[in-house]
């Protein structure tokens, strides 16, 4: 059940590469730490599974060097938290993997199904969850809790197969290989900072300025998180991240009149937070980043996002996807706004590209037209878009 040594690692990893795959899932814990704690690693190659202790002082590295190696498929379920880990430890950039998850979500099951739906549903096998909040740093592991890690890979392959064979059928295989895609990009892992400040709760209220100092302090949290190797959270909420911005307290007396700012923080950070705010406030102001604030829509407009994001739930219902996996409402929103625009650019719309824009983008575009409307399909009792003319 257990591989011992390195060298065991090598002989899997040599089988994998034969076989051109294998499967792998990790157990970990992140909920008090910044650094997720690496638990257990299992893996399945052909009709064999394995566990890895990596407590035990392995040297994972025979497993590590497949993690970017583009002619073994890592074959995953919801591996996004998985692979970020396997990045980091390989310093290598996951490239060829497949999700099962995501292949799921092509073929009518949903937005972001479990591995035990997946399973029940294409393999008619039933995977028990009995162990899902347990404790996996605690040793040693009880018999439940290995057969519980070793069903999560014990179906991957299994579905790898079943998976590939009705995508491909339906004509989807390449649509989910591009979603699978952003595994192979190291901005899934290592993302912009503008980016990540775009996804602090509340930054759209601030002004220039303050999304600047937003900026300093967002690094600066960052930075505490990684030294205390304690969550973002456990150090300062995005709530007071923005209210500290949108203040800009130049002294510690004003830094403890902010709302829901702990004197505790106060006495260990608040020294350094001051510094942060006023870097940022000495930067000249031409540095300072263009507001996240998007223009109002016109009521006209209003109208057609109500519609048109309708219009997009239709479609993706009558093709068996969820519609969050095609667009959210913001994708729809952005369409709108710029839809009547003299340059507009439909290449740079998230809808109207790649195999988005083949199952939805021109039907949008022709509804957005007046050339379609939105019809109940006799037969079928799902809506659909019909030719106006």
């Amino acid at each position: 059940m257990y591989i011992e040594d390195s060298k065991e690692i090598a002989s899997w990893m040599s089988r994998a590469a034969s076989n051109g795959r294998f499967g792998i899932d990790l157990e970990f814990i992140r909920e008090r730490t910044f650094y997720p704690k690496l638990a257990l690693i299992q893996i399945s190659v052909g009709t064999d599974l394995a566990l890895i202790d990596p407590l035990a002082g392995l040297e994972l590295g025979p497993l590590l060097e497949t993690v970017g190696e583009p002619s073994i498929t890592k074959v995953v379920h919801a591996g996004a938290q998985d692979l970020e880990i396997l990045e980091d430890m390989a310093k290598q950039t996951p490239s060829n993997v497949f999700d099962t998850q995501i292949a799921a979500s092509f073929l009518g099951l949903g937005l972001q199904p479990s591995y035990s739906l997946t399973c029940e549903h294409f393999l008619e096998t039933v995977v028990h969850k009995g162990e899902s909040w347990t404790d996996w740093l605690r040793r040693p592991l009880s018999d439940s809790q290995e057969r519980y890690a070793l069903d999560d890979v014990r179906h991957l392959l299994p579905l790898h197969d079943h998976l590939q064979a009705q995508l491909s059928s339906d004509g989807r295989l390449e649509w989910a290989k591009a979603e699978m895609e952003k595994y192979a990009s190291k901005t899934t892992y290592h993302p912009p900072i503008d980016d990540r400040i775009r996804r602090v709760k509340r930054c759209g209220s601030l002004d220039r300025k303050g999304l600047f100092l937003l900026r300093g302090l967002f690094r600066w949290r960052e930075d505490e998180a990684k030294r205390c190797d304690r969550p973002r959270r456990r150090i300062l909420s995005d709530e007071l991240l923005v209210e500290i911005s949108r203040r800009a307290p130049t002294s510690i007396d004003s830094l403890e009149r902010i709302r829901g700012l702990d004197r505790r923080d106060v006495r260990r950070f608040g020294e350094d937070l001051i510094v942060a705010v006023k870097q940022g406030l000495e930067t000249p102001e031409e540095q300072f980043p263009p507001l996240l604030k998007k223009r109002r829509l016109e009521p006209r407009e209003e109208a057609a996002l109500e519609l048109t994001t309708s219009a997009l739930r239709a479609l993706c219902r009558a093709e068996r996807i969820a519609p969050p996996l095609v667009g959210k409402s913001e994708d729809v929103e952005d369409l709108i706004r710029s839809y009547r625009e003299d340059e507009f650019d439909a290449s740079q719309h998230r809808l109207l590209t790649g195999w988005r824009g083949e199952l939805v983008g021109n039907k949008l575009l022709g509804f957005l037209a007046g050339d379609f409307h939105i019809a109940i399909d006799a037969d079928s009792g799902f809506p659909e878009l019909r030719s106006s003319r």
